[in-house]
Order: structure tokens, then sequence, then C-alpha cells
């Protein structure tokens, strides 16, 4: 349960790092305005979290899997319970190949469950030389080696640093007594972010099957912004529609009043009529022979 609560603190740290990272890219570079990455609404992309739980793992796990006479980059001594200290090393390649590796397998398989399953795309690569479906590319499996590298040698040591801190924060130096307040933060933060999704998720599947009706994969971002251009179509047609209804309504409802009045009050011309049979003292005036005709 510990290792459990430390890997929930470090995929939230990704998903918000990751979040940023999106943000500023699309910002600066792609769509060169501000626009909120991923499906959710809130500042955290999960494709990031996994993507930083999975890096951290495979260092600690392979690190773990050698001998201590195979040394690994360890700037500060301590790193992964190593307590010498070393700069890079060839045994480094071990741990950034196969992170580089991972992290273009997790962007495949993710790339091609919501194009399989919802067919739409959150990125797209289809104008990149050598992409498959759009979805990976050379271009940017050389980018996911670079941030393999900055993870690796500029992130990861401090991470751990950073994580082994956490967790005596949350458990003590025994590890016995846990911080509540901490973990229950961590846990509001998890409740907004599981709230977050299932909102969304509602929302990316009316989109998804907007995205199916028309037989084509089509980029998230498009069709997001054609369902809210809809959505604002179908609130005016709406709002349009009960307004006439309404109109309608009070028109009817005007004919009812009509109908009532001449029922319960007298016409005035009959009541003027009426009235002339009665003296100012209220008394029957005695007809003529032409008021009997």
């Amino acid at each position: 349960m510990k290792i459990f609560l430390m890997y929930l603190f470090l995929f939230i740290v990704g998903c918000f790092i990751g979040w940023v990272i999106e943000v500023l890219y699309r910002r600066i570079f792609a769509a060169k305005k501000w626009v909120n990455p991923g499906f959710m609404k809130g500042p955290w992309l999960p494709l990031y979290g996994f993507g930083v739980v999975l890096m951290f793992s495979m260092c600690l796990i392979i690190v773990g899997l050698f001998p201590d006479s195979i040394k690994f980059y360890n700037p500060i001594g301590g790193l992964f319970k190593r307590e010498y200290v070393s700069g890079p090393t060839w045994a480094d390649l071990i741990p950034i190949g196969l992170m580089w590796i991972s992290m273009v397998l997790l962007e495949f398989l993710a790339g091609l469950i919501f194009i399989k399953g919802f067919h739409i795309k959150l990125w797209d690569y289809s104008n990149m030389k050598g992409n498959i479906l759009g979805i990976i590319c050379p271009v940017f499996n050389l980018i996911w080696l670079g941030v393999a590298l900055i993870f690796y040698y500029g992130i990861n040591p401090f991470l751990y640093l950073l994580s082994n801190n956490v967790y005596t924060f949350m458990f003590g130096d025994n590890g016995l007594v846990a911080n509540v307040g901490f973990i229950f933060i961590l846990g509001v933060f998890y409740g907004i972010m599981i709230y977050d999704f299932v909102v969304s998720v509602g929302l990316f599947s009316a989109i998804s099957k907007f995205a199916k009706t028309t037989g084509i994969v089509e980029k998230y971002e498009i069709v997001k912004d054609k369902w809210e251009n809809l959505k604002k179509e179908e609130k005016k047609l709406f709002f349009n529609k009960k307004k006439n209804e309404l109109k309608n309504e009070n028109q009817n409802l005007n004919m009812i009043k009509e109908k009532i009045s001449q029922i319960i009050y007298i016409d005035p011309e009959k009541k003027e009529k009426t009235s002339s049979n009665y003296d100012e003292h209220g008394r029957p005036i005695k007809m003529d022979e032409d008021d009997k005709k």
C-alpha cells in the first residue's frame, strides 16, 4: 500500500508536468494558441503520468538487476540504494534504450486504442515522413529518445530523492506513522481527477460517436470544435423553439381568458340596455308597449 501511494504521487506529478509541456508546445510550435491538450478538462495528461511511472520503474528494476560491480549514473550517491558516486557509463545505455522503446510503444498503443476504438486522434503525425498511422514517426521517436536522456540524467536522480522524501513525509522515518493530512490531500486530487475523467469520458464518447458518423478518423481537437459549434447551434434552436412555444402558449392563454370573460362578465352593450329597466334607486321601471315588443 505504501509503494502504491508513492506511485500515485509520481503519477499525478507526471500528469501535471506532461500537461504543462503539451500546452507550451501547442502554444509555441503547433497551434500557435492556448489549447487544453488531451480529452480531460483539468491540468493533467494521464499518458505522461504513465510515462513517468514507467520510466522510473524501469530505472529502478534494471539497476536492481545488475550487481554493484556494474556502475550506473549516480551523480550524488545513494541512487537506488547504491552508495557509490559515478558519472555516465556504458551501462546507462541499457535503461535509456529500454525507456526509449517503451515510450514509443506506449505512444503507439495509446494512439491505436483511440483510433480503432473511438475514431479519434489525440495527436496527428500524418504530415510527417515515415509516420505509422499518424501515431508515431521518426522525428518524434527521436524526441522520445531525448526525453529518455533528459529523464535519466536530469530528472531521475532528483525524482528518486523526491520520492524518498515524500515517502518519509507520508510515513515517517520508521514507516509506521502515516501523515493522514497529506494522504487526504492526495486523495482529494485523485477524486477531482476521477470526476473529471468520468465527465470527460461522457463528452468524449459523444464526440467519438459524432466522429464515427462521418466514417473517417479525425483529430480530436477538430472534432471537439465541430461538436461544440453543433451544441451551440442546437442550444440556439432549442431556445428559439421554446420561445416560440411560450409565445403560442401566451396567445392561447389570452384566448382562453377572453372566452372566460365572455362567459362570466356582462357584455357592456347588454349591461347598458339592462340597466335602463331600473331607475336611479334601483326600482323597476314600468315598461311601455314598445318595450314589451
